[in-house]
């Protein structure tokens, strides 16, 4: 079988849509952006915002303590709008990482910003 041949036209792909949670948005983003031909993504895609923001925080509390590399009890969350927000002190910056990923995974969440600390 021959190898296809070289794209003549390099294009820069818009994403638009819809998603339920903010790593679909990233998946599809990375999925895209490997494309040969592709040398852009522009991405408009919106996280939909499903639940009020107490629901939201609940939701990242109870991951957090599903796992067990985050200790909860030094983390505070505040949600306003689509954005989570991440307040406390963590063990590592491993921890840090999971705390920030666990928040992301929330429904509605498009962005985390953590002020977490790291004291060991």
């Amino acid at each position: 079988m021959a190898p296809l041949p070289a794209p003549t036209h390099k294009k820069t792909v818009t994403l638009e849509g819809e998603v339920e949670y903010h790593y679909q948005r990233r998946e599809v983003e990375q999925m895209v952006g490997q494309v040969r031909g592709v040398i852009g993504v522009t991405d408009t895609i919106t996280v939909k915002a499903s639940a009020r923001p107490e629901e939201v925080e609940g939701a990242i509390e109870d991951a957090f303590n599903r796992q067990a590399q985050i200790d909860a009890r030094h983390i505070k969350v505040e949600v306003s709008g689509q954005t989570a927000e991440l307040y406390g002190q963590v063990h590592s910056m491993h921890e840090a990482a999971a705390a920030r990923a666990a928040a992301a995974s929330a429904p509605g969440v498009a962005r985390v910003e953590s002020h977490l600390v790291v004291t060991p």
